[in-house]
């Protein structure tokens, strides 16, 4: 099972499986009894892996309550208005140059 370490960890190394790094999107393919060992691993209440599915619905709930932040929602009107307010580019000449 693919899991996604929840503190960054850079390698996993276990005595009974060996050596573990990171896959391109930072998730750690492991055998199912590793996995399923580390998956319930807690440290002073906080988990320290998840899943994929765990994974994207922290993803998910972390972007709402980034566009549910005033200041992120201001950012993003202010950016609109002065690209709206902004000069139009100059259209370029459609044929190439004149001989």
């Amino acid at each position: 099972m693919r899991l996604y370490s929840l503190t960054g960890a850079g390698a996993v190394d276990d005595p009974a499986f060996g050596h573990f790094g990171p896959a391109a999107d930072g998730g750690f393919d492991f055998p199912g009894p590793l996995s399923d060992r580390l998956h319930g691993v807690a440290i002073g209440g906080r988990r320290q892996w998840e899943d994929a599915m765990e994974r994207g619905r922290r993803l998910i709930l972390e972007e709402q309550a980034r566009r549910a932040d005033p200041a992120t929602l201001l950012a993003a009107v202010e950016t609109l208005v002065a690209r709206s307010e902004a000069p139009p580019a100059p259209a370029r000449a459609k044929g190439g140059s004149k001989p």
